[in-house]
Order: structure tokens, then sequence, then C-alpha cells
């Protein structure tokens, strides 16, 4: 079974902006805050990679639900 690939993007736990980095910057690491471009606001890095994981896990499980629905309807449909 195979399944589309999913892009999860890091958004600010205050607005849910699209959080990006500076060209040419470090690459955060665990402690770090992140600034909200749009916003302002200081993400924790680790909240925000969280909630990322967390939306990506709910986004598995619809689609592998989904796959798992289409084929069981292709084999007693």
């Amino acid at each position: 079974m195979e399944i589309d690939p999913i892009e999860i993007e890091l958004r600010c736990l205050f607005c849910d902006a699209v959080l990006g980095g500076k060209p040419g910057a470090d690459k955060p690491k665990s402690g770090d805050l992140i600034t909200c471009q749009a916003c302002g606001q200081g993400n924790d890095f680790d909240s925000v990679l969280e909630a990322a994981k967390e939306k990506g896990v709910a986004q598995v499980e619809e689609a592998v639900g989904k796959k798992i629905a289409e084929e069981l309807k292709k084999l007693f449909g």
C-alpha cells in the first residue's frame, strides 16, 4: 500500500503563520526561540516541532484510513 507524500510546515504557535528562516541563518536547534516574521512572537523550537509531528501523524492516519477504505471497497465492493 502506498500513500502520497505528506509535507508539514513549521507554523507559529500564536498566529499559525508559516515559520521561515533568514537566508544563510543557522538551522534552529533544541531550546532555540524562533521569531515569527508575521506576529513577532518567539516560538520554542521544540514546541513547534512537536506540534508539526502531531499534525503529521494525524494526516498520515487520515490518509492511511482512506487508502484502507478504498482497498476494502475494491475487495468487497
